[in-house]
């Protein structure tokens, strides 16, 4: 039974959705290593969303390279995402081997320290005994490596004769860093670096279970080789309708000259390798900078992806004397430097093994970048991040892409561009007239006006990716073209994006003076 409901004046008032200031997306990172057959996953999945649950030691083997890269990364960043692709050793891989050897009988008691790999995870402090033989301090060495679960190399023990073989097979064991020091009377040490690791996992189609997933970073062991991450990344930094670029992080071990070479081989914008010194002869074998490669490269990932995320605290990790909107993470850090960052956990690298000053200019014009130690050293800090591009694809110089943060700030104001475009224009017609109000219509004007927004806001202090100021905006607006096709729907828009660089060296004169009168 209905009755006569009298509602007077009828009133509408649907629900929009909020139009909100779009900016990136969350961060996602994605690393590729190999894992031990103790671990659970299968080799070539995508295991997704790894957690901060030391889940990873139960996935791939605690003792593998793929587990201590997500470890090192977790003490690091707990607010990215994570993926990793884990692979089994190849079937005919050879495992890298190198030898510790002890010779003598102790005449006195002391410790002698014995570091591989790293010599801030990785270290054992050898206590010795007075008339203690080779092979008890052999003996000694070997059930302290064994009793290290994530160490990794095995350790074998004949007469004083300490064998270390890596756990993954391949390239990767060569660049296990040796190292030992203290003095016993008595006692000597002979080293024999990681060598002899060769052949690698099978790396054809490892991609194809990324799908359409986007990885601003990738964490790549350099034994592998650039030839596949390349050959995944370089295509995804101009995709149509798609944001999927990204950037590979790599760290490779070895002389000056072979650094540079391997630099000048490379040129992409979706390459950056750290290179550090190899030491031979004495008593160091491996980086000057002595941790595992694959976790240097994955710190370095744990920060960048920690400063492109929006709202993460990056207080640890940014020099902020004037800036302290700079604490914190999100599109903004895209254009703060890369230089100066801090790596409190990674080792100091040790007097007179890293590279000269000149050495490390020339690594930088071939595209290879470093991690040394300050000037006080008392940290490791990032040097400046290139990377490898250096022409473009004719081969004339291009500096477009040769920095990191060149390639964050252009990939950042070209993600808010695509995010902010689709949204606004998600369903709108286009006329070459005047678009009528109450309508969802557009042309070039607005369109134009709509650009020109998302420049000044690029360019405010929420994004500092664009230059501000009126010169600047003359600049855009003068280089802004937007052109439509009402047959087809096309909008076609050009810009030129004056963005912001980096401070990086400041050069002058100061010249004396005797007097104020001159």
């Amino acid at each position: 039974m209905s009755r006569s409901v009298q509602s007077n004046p009828r009133i509408n008032l649907p629900i929009v959705a909020a139009q909100t200031s779009l900016g990136t997306s969350a961060q996602r990172v994605l690393f590729v290593g190999q894992k031990t057959s103790a671990g659970s996953a299968t080799s070539g999945d995508l295991i997704s969303d790894i957690q901060n649950d030391g889940s990873w030691d139960t996935l791939f083997g605690e003792n593998s390279m793929i587990a201590a890269m997500v470890r090192n990364f977790r003490a690091i960043n707990l607010d990215v995402n994570i993926d990793a692709i884990p692979l089994d050793d190849n079937a005919g891989a050879v495992d890298a081997t190198g030898k510790f050897t002890i010779t003598g009988t102790a005449t006195e008691a002391g410790t002698i320290t014995f570091n591989i790999g790293s010599s801030r995870n990785h270290s054992f402090e050898i206590a010795v005994a007075d008339t203690d033989t080779a092979t008890v301090i052999g003996d000694a060495l070997a059930a302290a490596i064994t009793a290290d679960t994530k160490v990794p190399v095995t350790a074998a023990n004949a007469t004083g004769v300490v064998t270390l073989t890596a756990v993954n097979g391949g390239a990767e064991g060569n660049a296990i860093g040796m190292q030992v020091s203290g003095e016993v009377a008595g006692v000597a040490v002979a080293i024999v670096g990681m060598a002899s690791g060769t052949v690698d996992p099978v790396l054809t189609g490892i991609f194809d279970v990324v799908g359409t997933t986007r990885y601003q970073t990738v964490v790549w062991p350099n034994g592998y080789g650039t030839t596949d991450i390349k050959a995944f990344l370089d295509p995804r930094f101009n995709v149509d309708n798609k944001i999927l670029d990204g950037v590979a992080i790599t760290h490779d071990v070895d002389t000056f000259a072979n650094l540079q070479t391997a630099g000048n081989a490379d040129n992409s914008q979706s390459l950056v390798i750290l290179g550090n010194k190899l030491n031979t002869g004495g008593d160091l074998e491996g980086s000057g900078l002595l941790e595992i490669s694959t976790v240097i490269s994955s710190q370095f990932a744990a920060i960048r992806s920690l400063r492109l995320e929006e709202g993460t605290n990056i207080a640890n990790f940014v020099i902020a004397t004037n800036g302290l909107r700079d604490t914190r993470g999100g599109a903004a850090i895209a254009s703060f430097p890369y230089f100066n960052t801090p790596f409190a956990l990674l080792p100091l690298v040790t007097n007179d093994n890293g590279f000269s000053d000149q050495e490390l200019q020339d690594l930088l014009t071939a595209g290879i970048s470093n991690l040394g130690i300050n000037t006080g050293a008392t940290s490791v800090i990032a040097g400046q991040i290139k990377t490898t591009y250096k022409t473009d694809a004719a081969s004339n110089p291009d500096p477009s892409f040769g920095f990191l943060n060149f390639v964050d700030t252009i990939s950042t104001i070209r993600e808010i561009y695509f995010n902010r475009l689709r949204a606004r224009y998600a369903q709108s017609r286009l006329t070459e007239g005047t678009p009528q109000p109450g309508r969802s219509m557009a042309n070039a004007d607005m369109i134009r006006a709509f650009c020109i927004g998302v420049f000044q806001d690029l360019g405010s202090s929420d994004f500092v990716l664009m230059q501000s100021g009126e010169n600047a905006l003359n600049f855009f607006k003068d280089n802004l073209d937007v052109s439509l096709n009402l047959t087809t729907g096309v909008v076609t828009i050009t810009m030129k994006a004056p963005i912001v660089t980096q401070l990086r060296e400041i050069t002058g004169a100061i010249q004396i003076s005797f007097s104020t009168e001159e």
